[in-house]
């Protein structure tokens, strides 16, 4: 076989397992994440959008539990169920938390709900799981994270949920839900009462709705693409 007709075979093999390969989901929405509007009265702090419930770091005082969201933070909801969250936050003690979550399991109807922020729930959507590996990091600690209300309470307890006032504190457009977290090796840390909270006012960007390649399907396909240009060049 000639070099041109060996470099041809593998062009085409390499395009055909880009094409092969499953694609990535497609980008519905990305949103920035913002702290919910209603300070904590009772620290004096700016708006937070973390709680961490009986943990505290920096300083023993309770207002450590209260984390500010970061600029850059982000929550992705994509077309097969699943939204990511991702981002930073702080408290007033200079500690940082870092939050890297896939919510699985979307559904238009859920109940219970918490409403906190607003009654009305005609807008409403929710994510009923995450995955294993969703967690948020305090300090240089990892936790990881389950929702309250899954999986062994779905039905029983609240989700995730996004709406007009479902950040559970305001009438804004936001998310909230109750986090139980656990060490790396499973054990429970923080749940049941002491469990964590989320609570977020979101701004939808106007330029999402993109469809997001999966990398390795990009590789191949630049892969192939080249090697089929030099098999040409070759003859």
């Amino acid at each position: 076989m000639t070099t041109s007709m060996t470099i041809k075979s593998f062009a085409l093999t390499a395009l055909a397992a880009a094409f092969a390969l499953p694609a990535s989901a497609a980008v519905i929405s990305v949103y920035d994440v913002k702290n919910q509007a209603q300070s904590s009265s009772s620290c004096g702090n700016p708006a937070y959008g973390l709680y961490t419930s009986t943990l505290l770091r920096g300083s023993n005082s309770g207002c450590a539990h209260f984390y500010s969201i970061q600029d850059g933070a982000t929550l992705t909801t994509f077309d097969d169920g699943t939204a990511k969250l991702t981002g930073s936050a702080i408290n007033l003690y200079g500690i940082n938390a870092s939050f890297d979550m896939t919510f699985t399991g979307f559904t238009d109807t859920y109940a219970p709900v918490k409403t906190g922020g607003s009654a009305n729930t005609a807008d409403w959507t929710f994510y009923t799981g995450l995955s294993a590996d969703s967690s948020i990091t305090v300090n240089t600690t990892t936790y990881f994270a389950q929702l309250v209300g899954a999986p062994n309470n779905i039905g029983t307890m609240p989700v995730f949920q996004i709406g007009t006032g479902a950040n559970d504190k305001t009438d804004a457009f936001g998310g909230s839900t109750w986090l139980d977290m656990f060490s790396a090796n499973g054990t429970p840390m923080f749940t049941g009462g002491n469990h964590w909270d989320l609570n977020f006012d979101l701004d939808l960007r106007p330029d999402t709705g993109l469809d997001v390649p999966a990398p390795a399907t990009l590789g191949l396909l630049a892969l192939g693409v080249a090697a089929l240009r030099l098999s040409r060049r070759s003859k």
